[in-house]
């Protein structure tokens, strides 16, 4: 397959770090409804289609300490994988 066309945008985890390699852990987790590992390119552009459609209006600090609250419609599907990360 060529890459022609194609962006590619490596993301790095950190192995030594508790939280990164959490992330890393879940982003690698086996699809439950398919028995296959989760296609992470597919999982990381739902991320940010989310992320875009909840738009600027309200600006999110992170602080591991705290956990994320956003009360807002998502799908099923996104809560839980918002979820996951809390």
């Amino acid at each position: 397959m060529s890459n022609e066309g194609r962006k590619n945008k490596p993301v790095s985890f950190n192995i030594n770090d508790e939280h990164d390699l959490a992330l890393l852990n879940h982003a690698e987790q086996t699809n439950m409804l398919t028995g296959k590992p989760r296609n992470f390119s597919k999982y990381v552009k739902r991320l940010i289609e989310e992320d875009m459609k909840r738009g600027q209006k309200s600006e999110i600090r992170i602080d591991r300490n705290e956990p994320i609250v956003i009360e807002e419609t998502y799908s099923i599907e996104t809560k839980e994988t918002m979820n996951s990360f809390i």
